[in-house]
Parts: C-alpha cells; sequence; structure tokens
C-alpha cells in the first residue's frame, strides 16, 4: 500500500497543531478550518471564511445532486430492463449479468444471444472433448441464475439501455470529480486559517509559507520550532 504524501503532509500538520492548541490559540482555531472551511477564518474574525464556508456548502450541494442523478438513472435503466427486455425480476439480477445485458441481445442460444456465445466459446476452448464443453455451458448458465432471461428485441433498445448505465457512470465520475475538489477546498482553507493565525501571533511556533521554483512549480513550506 503506498503512502500519499498530500496525506501525510496533512496529517504531520493536523498532529502538530494539535499539540499546540493549548499552547497557541490561533493554531487551534485554524485547525478548525480543517474540519469546516471557513470556520477557523471566522473564528479569528477574518471573512475570507465565508468564501470558503460558502464553496463548502455547493460542493456538498453539487456531490449530493450527482449522486442522486446517478442513482435516479441507474434505476431507470432497470426499470426500462425490466419493461422492454422481459425481465421476470431486476431486484435479483446479479452485476454481472447487467454486464452481459450491455453486451448481447438475448440470453438464449439464438443468434445474438449471450449462450450462443458460450456454446463457441466451449467449443474453442474443448475442441475434442464434448463432456467437458457440455459441462463449460452448464456452468456458465448456473451462473447467470434463474432469473437472467432477456431479449431486446432490437439493438437500438439495447443501445438505449447502454446510454442509460453510461449516464449514471458519468455521474459518478463527477460525484467523485467533486469529492476531490472539496478535499482540496478543505487543505487550502486549512492553510489559509495558518496564514491568519501567523500573522495574529508573532509567537507562533508553526510558519507555513509558499514559493515558485524556476519552473514555475508551487511549493508548500512549513517551519516548526520546538
Amino acid at each position: 500500500m503506498k503512502l500519499d504524501f498530500r496525506v501525510l503532509f496533512l496529517v504531520v500538520i493536523l498532529f502538530v497543531c494539535a499539540a499546540n492548541a493549548f499552547a497557541q490559540p490561533p493554531i487551534a482555531k485554524a485547525l478548525r478550518s480543517a474540519i469546516i472551511p471557513g470556520w477557523g477564518e471566522l473564528s479569528m474574525g477574518d471573512n475570507s471564511g465565508y468564501i470558503f464556508l460558502a464553496s463548502g456548502v455547493a460542493l456538498w450541494g453539487s456531490r449530493l445532486y450527482f449522486q442522486q442523478e446517478s442513482d435516479l438513472m441507474m434505476r431507470q435503466s432497470r426499470q426500462f430492463a425490466f419493461n422492454r427486455a422481459n425481465l421476470k425480476c431486476y431486484d435479483s439480477v446479479n452485476d454481472q449479468v447487467w454486464l452481459l445485458m450491455q453486451r448481447f441481445d438475448r440470453s438464449g442460444f439464438e443468434v445474438g444471444g449471450y449462450m450462443e456465445s458460450v456454446v463457441a466459446e466451449a467449443m474453442e476452448r474443448f475442441p475434442h472433448n464434448p463432456q467437458r464443453q457440455t459441462e463449460f455451458i452448464r456452468e456458465r448458465q448456473e451462473q447467470l441464475g434463474e432469473d437472467a432471461y432477456w431479449d431486446w428485441g432490437s439493438r437500438g433498445t439495447r443501445g438505449e439501455f447502454r446510454r442509460m448505465i453510461r449516464d449514471s457512470a458519468h455521474f459518478d465520475d463527477y460525484a467523485l470529480a467533486v469529492g476531490g475538489v472539496i478535499i482540496v477546498n478543505h487543505i487550502v482553507s486549512f492553510l489559509n486559517a495558518i496564514r491568519i493565525a501567523n500573522s495574529q501571533n508573532a509567537n507562533n511556533n508553526i510558519h507555513i509559507y509558499t514559493n515558485v521554483d524556476r519552473d514555475m512549480t508551487r511549493w508548500v513550506n512549513w517551519n516548526v520550532r520546538f
């Protein structure tokens, strides 16, 4: 398991701030911004906290919206499959079957069916062993389950189902991306609160600052005096 340096950096800063909380009240206030962006700034009387607070609310609202849209699209796709692919009961269909339904027009041995591809695969794997072919086909049938029968009727209908699944996945990706921005908002607010705390307490033991190297890469540096 690889340790993310950014996570390690945040943990170290939080630990040092917690250790100095009683000795350095401004730093203790800055620590609040790691929990709720903007909280630390506002507790020190700096109005920049409203920006981080409003950003946090907007980001969490966006993430919730994308998650709800993803769930809604997934439910609609399953209801669509139940209505248009003649599923018996979509609640008992496993994830593997949902993937197969995106690839094959039907589940049976007909042309374009999943089991037709299984027969072809069995003959390719065991060309001179009919018994093993039969066992292979039976195993795949058992994996599908009793309720895993479908027939889209046309590729256009299956294509619509695939589009709905794809849209649901896109909303999931958006929610994940917003989650990353939420983390960044916490970190930036925390660093901003540290900067404010430093300016308010000349005897502060923790100093965090940034600079830019020759390659125009911004670095975050910190000094801790014990």
